[in-house]
């Protein structure tokens, strides 16, 4: 029986209250004017939500759920997160395009600690963000960053797995289908 997921009612509710408070402030231009930035910022993001799912089903399909728990499960050791954080340091694109990917590796066997290395090296280690950190930030600062941050995606990787790696099936069923 599918688990009952309360957040998308959540996020309706949330979008009722604030276009009741737009409306309460500045009338039906103001609400419309929210619905308008709303819309423009899901068209700007559909097409990155579009391919990342195509990705994440077509690596559902295409990669076997032994191939991923072969190099990614839990007894792939360091080389599984060190394959993690070299992929999340290297996908391009922001979270509506890792985390499909990231949920359909991790439903496919790939272990917690797998998963977590991924998901921190993504965000601390994007190659694809370089350039625009070194254009807007002192090169110094840059250099600080990555070297203050080098160890960070594998160590939480290995640490996720040591405190929570027994239970990774039980998390990986409460998972959304």
């Amino acid at each position: 029986m599918k688990k009952f997921d309360p957040t998308p009612y959540t996020l309706a509710v949330v979008g009722v209250v604030l276009a009741g408070l737009a409306w309460r402030r500045g009338g039906l231009e103001l609400a419309l004017e929210g619905l308008r930035c709303g819309g423009q910022v899901l068209w700007r993001v559909l097409p990155l939500l579009l391919f990342a799912f195509l990705i994440a089903g077509l690596v559902q399909s295409l990669v076997t759920r032994e191939l991923i728990t072969r190099w990614l499960g839990s007894e792939s050791g360091w080389r599984g997160i060190a394959l993690a954080c070299l992929g999340g340091a290297l996908i391009p694109g922001g979270p509506y395009v890792y985390f499909p990917i990231a949920g359909t590796l991790f439903k496919g066997g790939a272990s917690l600690g797998v998963l977590i290395a991924f998901v921190a090296a993504k965000n601390l280690w994007s190659v694809s963000r370089l350039p625009v950190e070194f254009a807007l930030l002192e090169p110094r600062v840059v250099v600080a960053r990555i070297v203050s941050t080098v160890a960070i995606p594998p160590l939480m990787g290995f640490l996720a797995e040591w405190l929570f790696g027994r239970h990774v099936d039980r998390v990986r069923g409460g998972m959304p289908s």
